[in-house]
């Protein structure tokens, strides 16, 4: 015998069993989803837990030098802003010279050291970097190195290094302008130090004869001179 469902009772029916079809079809999906939500929320957790841990574990960039109160003033050049460009030969060393040491800066190149002589005065020409990047290579420089700075107008002044000391970091009498004209590189000692290092290692490079001559001529000609060239 054949029963038949007639009239609303049968929508309804239908209706009821339609809808627990895609209730047992959702529900099924979810159990197969879960164990991969389950892994991607792990992996998750391990990525951001890890680089919150190598963050905590990440040293504070090293301060070679203290930051000086920037001038003020229109001709004042701003931090990061490109003074020339800074060579050693032998080492293969060929930086452009920013000006400033903040840690943005030195991330960048190596740093005119603010207050410091420029390139082309006869002023003692403070140039900073950081130990493990830029200036990593400083650790095997020697006596009568050559070191060549390079005007923004392609002019070159060349220097031989004198001397390499350590001082330490409140020691920064070496950067004095009385000690011109010269350049004196600034880094952070030891080279493999972990951490931020206890010392600074200065290296001191004097003119050659020729820049000293030019360097002496424009100083007798006065402050116009140097500016202009």
């Amino acid at each position: 015998m054949t029963v038949r469902i007639r009239g609303s009772f049968a929508r309804r029916l239908v209706r009821t069993l339609g809808a627990i079809q895609m209730a047992a079809l959702v529900g099924g999906a979810c159990l197969l989803l879960w164990p991969f939500l389950v892994s991607v929320e792990s992996v998750w957790a391990q990525w951001s837990g890890g680089r919150e841990l190598a963050a905590a574990k990440r040293p504070a960039p090293e301060t070679i030098i203290k930051s000086k109160p920037r001038p003020s003033g229109p001709s004042a050049p701003r931090r990061g802003a490109v003074l020339g460009r800074f060579e050693v030969p032998r080492l293969s060393l060929n930086y452009v010279l920013l000006h400033g040491t903040d840690n943005r800066t030195l991330d960048k190149s190596i740093g005119h050291v603010e207050g410091t002589g420029t390139i082309g005065t006869v002023g003692n020409i403070g140039i900073a970097g950081h130990r493990n990047t830029h200036f990593r290579k400083l650790e095997w420089i020697r006596r009568d190195d050559e070191v060549i700075l390079t005007s923004p107008a392609g002019e070159q002044f060349r220097y031989r290094v004198e001397w390499g000391r350590l001082f330490d970091p409140d020691d920064m009498e070496v950067l004095d302008a009385a000690h011109g004209p010269a350049v004196t590189l600034v880094t952070c000692f030891p080279f493999e130090y972990v951490g931020s290092a206890p010392l600074r290692y200065i290296v001191r490079a004097l003119p050659d004869g020729e820049t000293r001559a030019r360097l002496q001529s424009r100083q007798t000609a006065g402050p116009d001179k140097q500016a202009g060239e």
